[in-house]
């Protein structure tokens, strides 16, 4: 008979994991081979794949087996994935080793050899999970293997069979004991999930046992709170209460449950208030990281104990993001991985932000994306960050395509819903917009973020009335954020578009105190919401006040440059109108006189701020005014495009629209590229056929630009019409609608 045999080792390409040693080693085809260093999740996840090779698993059953006591998001699978992505299919060809099922889980593509050890003869050939030929890479492996084999009978083949049988039980016990023992084995810190917490049962201080559910639920909606932020690693509650009661070492939890920090707390009830107090604390130290005291009257205990939770919540998730952003550029300050990338974008992102910060977040989102082509928080973290910034076509576009492959990966990711919402927000696609954060409420009814942007969209609908409740939702949520300024601001708007005007105000000034260093066209716009609201309840000199304020800090405004970017709606059309009506009483000017000579010297650059003074002329194009365009109409027909910046949904009668077609950038780029044929598709190809560049106004460089880019393009009678539609909406000429047109 033979001996014992003892399932060890799995073969796969140029791969050998060993379920004992829980080892990974790539055979290079050298001697000696380099071992794969792999996390202990990354691992067991691996482990489950090559046990069902060719087999469709579930997200559902991978969470459940390797995070058996700890509540995560889907991310937290997504990373390990892209870990492991990383570590196998360097150099390989013909696709990933890990094929994603879209929405429903993955799928290990390669082929699989089970090596088993003899207790007396040592390795012995396994049986070939496929019946497949081997892969390259496979051979130097399955020489040493094969060796000496022999024919193999139908029942040494039985007992292979059975060893396989064996292998697989291993590796279940080995999938079964990664939740906690796995972070035994490796209790370094560094070995921890970057963003994991136990949140320990908060201690009843009140003397009266009867009190005990606040603590309990406090606890609870915390820790459920808490597992919903994406890269969270969040130990259940079921494994916390398992502590209540018992002595505990902070640094001893940390080390036996593998996680980074502690949240432990108290409740007491002192009069008719409910005190909370709560401490983050480091599980490699012992050491308290952050302290907060929270007092809450008794006299809506259910709205108490939810403010508190989501004040707990949002303060302990900006000071994790921190504290981790912090650690990676000090310990890896040359070699970060893609998710130390998307925490450091993540913790600029957790404060306001000037210019400077959008692009640090956006450069780190790009970075991580370079190492991790598949990671859903640096897709949905750089569409964010690209339609945040500066809402150019291309870089929604560049937004939209990231945010479908990130649905592709996890279709209920709440982050992925929600940021595209926001994009079909600034598309003007309201109704859509609020369908999508709906659907981010339905999965987490706390999210501030989604009440908020949801608000935004339905004062565009024309529905303030249901906006407002939407962001006092949201306040009550975050009262303390970092972005209770934009809050802020959605509820003056919606206010001073149902005419509330004293509560115009007070949100507004609330607002732009709250952000100090808001961008200047923001801010500029913002004081005009007060100028408008002053001016409507006959205070004209605080109005004037007002728009003196917006102009010295933002000298471009115009009363008609006020278009928003949807107006499809009537209702709130017309809601909009009457307040551009207002800021006129305020004293804004009309409109930017197209014949103004600023004295700014012409050059041929594009230029990426669209706001500014232009010069008088535009090199390899003629400048003409309203009085010469309407000439030229009659007599030559031009192409007319219009760059559709400030757009009301009008035109001159007969343009065509290109949005974004006045952007900056270059003239190498994907804009000029995508223009080139666009323009060539209406002209029929012919370089001498008149094309007037139409943009908004004397003070906005998007109609130069489509200018020069047109004239870079070949096209020898390219018009700049300076005034743009705002000169021609001044002398009250014909307009008709207008639809952007897919270029």
């Amino acid at each position: 008979m033979d001996a014992p045999v003892e399932p060890v080792e799995v073969c796969f390409g140029e791969f050998v994991l060993n379920s004992h040693s829980r080892a990974l080693h790539r055979l290079n085809g050298t001697a000696v081979p380099v071992r794969v260093q792999l996390g202990s999740r990354a691992f067991d996840i691996l482990c489950i794949l090559v046990r069902r090779q060719g087999e469709f698993v579930s997200k559902q059953e991978l969470m459940d087996a390797v995070w058996p006591n700890i509540v995560v998001g889907d991310s937290n699978l997504t990373v390990q994935i892209s870990a492991l992505r990383r570590a196998l299919d360097t150099g390989r060809a013909g696709g990933s080793c890990i094929q994603t099922v879209p929405g429903r889980g993955y799928r290990f593509a390669p082929k699989v050899d089970f090596v088993q050890r003899s207790a007396t003869t040592g390795m012995r050939p396994g049986l070939s999970a496929t019946a497949d030929a081997a892969q390259p890479g496979d051979t130097q492996h399955r020489s040493q293997v094969d060796a000496g084999s022999g024919a193999a009978s139908s029942g040494r083949t039985q007992r292979r069979s059975f060893a396989g049988a064996e292998l697989i039980a291993a590796l279940l016990v080995c999938v079964a004991l990664a939740g906690l023992s796995v972070d035994r084995r490796e209790p370094g810190i560094a070995s921890r999930p970057p963003m994991s917490l136990i949140i320990l049962p908060f201690q009843n201080l009140s003397g009266n046992a009867a009190d005990d559910y606040l603590a309990d639920g406090i606890t609870d909606d915390i820790t459920s709170d808490m597992s919903r932020i994406p890269g969270m690693f969040v130990v259940a509650r079921t494994t916390a209460l398992s502590l209540k009661g018992k002595p505990m070492d902070p640094r001893r939890i940390g080390e036996e449950l593998g996680v980074r920090y502690l949240l432990e707390g108290s409740v007491r009830k002192i009069a008719e208030t409910v005190r909370v107090n709560a401490h983050l604390i480091d599980a490699e130290t012992g050491q308290d990281i952050r302290a907060d005291r929270f007092d809450q009257p008794l006299r809506d205990l259910n709205t108490g104990q939810d403010a508190i939770v989501r004040r707990i919540g949002t303060a302990l998730n900006i000071q994790i993001v921190d504290i981790e952003a912090a650690r990676s550029q000090r310990e890896r300050p040359t070699n970060p991985d893609a998710f130390d990338l998307v925490l450091r974008a993540r913790s600029i992102w957790g404060h306001p932000m000037a210019p400077r910060e959008e692009a640090e977040k956006i450069a780190l989102y790009e970075q991580a994306l370079r190492l991790d082509p598949g990671s859903v928080l640096a897709m949905a973290g750089l569409a964010y960050a690209l339609i945040e910034s500066n809402r150019r076509g291309d870089d929604l576009r560049r937004a939209a395509k990231l945010l479908a492959d990130a649905a592709e990966i996890s279709p209920d990711s709440e982050q992925v819903l929600g940021d595209t919402g926001y994009l079909y927000y600034v598309q003007g696609r309201s109704a859509k917009a609020v369908a999508h954060f709906e659907r981010v409420l339905e999965i987490n009814p706390n999210s501030h973020l989604a009440y908020n942007a949801m608000g935004a969209a339905l004062i565009r609908l024309g529905r303030s009335e249901d906006a407002i409740p939407a962001f006092e939702k949201a306040n009550r949520l975050d009262p303390a954020g970092p972005y209770a300024f934009s809050r802020y601001n959605h509820l003056a708007f919606a206010c001073l578009m149902l005419g509330r005007n004293e509560e115009t105000i007070l949100w507004e000034r609330r607002a732009l105190a709250a952000h100090p260093g808001l961008r200047p066209d923001w801010r500029a716009n913002w004081t005009l919401h007060i100028a408008a609201a002053e001016a409507r309840l006959s205070r004209l000199d605080a109005a004037r006040q007002a728009v003196a304020e917006a102009n010295s800090i933002w000298p471009y405004l115009t009363a008609r440059g006020l278009a928003d970017f949807d107006l499809s709606n009537t209702v709130f059309a017309e809601q909009f109108r009457r307040y551009v009506d207002a800021v006129r009483l305020a004293g804004e000017r009309d409109h930017a006189e197209e014949d103004a000579d600023f004295g700014v010297a012409p050059d041929d650059g594009l230029h990426d701020d669209l706001a500014g003074l232009t010069p008088m002329t535009a090199p390899g194009a003629a400048t003409i005014r309203t009085a010469e365009l309407q000439r030229l109409l009659t007599q030559d027909q031009p192409l007319l495009i219009d760059s559709l910046a400030n757009s009301w949904g009008r035109s001159i009668q007969g343009a065509v629209g290109l949005k974004d077609a006045g952007s900056g950038g270059n003239y190498t780029d994907g804009i000029q590229d995508r223009l080139r044929q666009k323009v060539r598709d209406l002209t029929g190809g012919d370089a001498t056929r008149p094309i007037v560049a139409v943009g908004w106004n004397s003070e906005r460089f998007d109609g130069r630009n489509l200018a020069l880019r047109l004239a870079a393009l070949g096209y020898t009678r390219v018009y700049w019409y300076r005034g743009g539609r705002e000169a021609w909406e001044v002398q009250g000429l014909p307009e008709n609608d207008i639809t952007p047109q897919a270029w």
